[in-house]
């Protein structure tokens, strides 16, 4: 029983029953999955490979439909949102994703327009990825360590409330891979609810 008074923290995330088949595939990729997130937490799905980590956040995203069961986001089951969902969530692929020709500061502006909402200032979300220096470059022409780091600068532009975040850690050294714990605490500290997938077990 709840305390008199007691603030209830809205769930960002309820998965009940959740189970996902690829076409052609004998065994189900998810099987009787559940889980709750709730606002302003951080959920870390760690697991090796063909775990169904990536099963799982594509589902979150909007980006797989034809499971079995219950997925709610944002308070909404997920095959019902539509497009607008991407206003209120932000993914970060481990795969960078950008235009090659432009900078990394042509990139987010670009990216910026795209939303109907504020957006954040790209030279700072550069900043907090320890790209500032390389704004200038094109995109093109990034390593893999720059690509993960664009990928969530470019994850945060919107501001969502809920962001997945796709092996952040993935090519960084120690000292960026600290850098980077430090910016999703940070997330976390102004009320974002984050989703991690890694089988880095230190991030984890």
């Amino acid at each position: 029983m709840a305390a008199t008074g007691a603030r209830t923290v809205p769930e960002t995330i309820a998965v009940r029953g959740l189970s996902f088949t690829y076409q052609g595939s004998a065994h189900p990729a998810l099987d009787g999955v559940g889980l709750c997130v709730a606002e302003g937490e951080i959920l870390g799905l760690l697991g090796p490979s063909g775990a169904g980590k990536s099963t799982l956040q594509r589902i979150l995203t909007g980006l797989l439909t034809g499971y079995r069961g219950s997925v709610r986001v944002l308070g909404r089951e997920i095959r019902d949102w539509g497009r607008e969902v991407y206003e209120r969530i932000g993914v970060a692929f481990e795969t960078p994703v950008s235009f090659g020709r432009l900078t990394l500061r042509e990139n987010l502006v670009y990216t910026a327009r795209l939303y109907r909402g504020p957006v954040r200032d790209p030279e700072g979300l550069l900043a907090a990825v320890d790209l500032a220096d390389d704004a200038d470059l094109r995109a093109a022409h990034m390593s893999k360590g720059m690509g993960v780091r664009f990928n969530v600068a470019r994850a945060l532009l919107h501001d969502p409330e809920l962001v997945f975040l796709d092996e952040p850690t993935s090519g960084l050294d120690p000292v960026g891979a600290r850098r980077m714990e430090d910016l999703i605490a940070a997330e976390r500290a102004r009320g974002r609810t984050i989703v991690v997938t890694t089988h880095d077990m230190t991030l984890a």
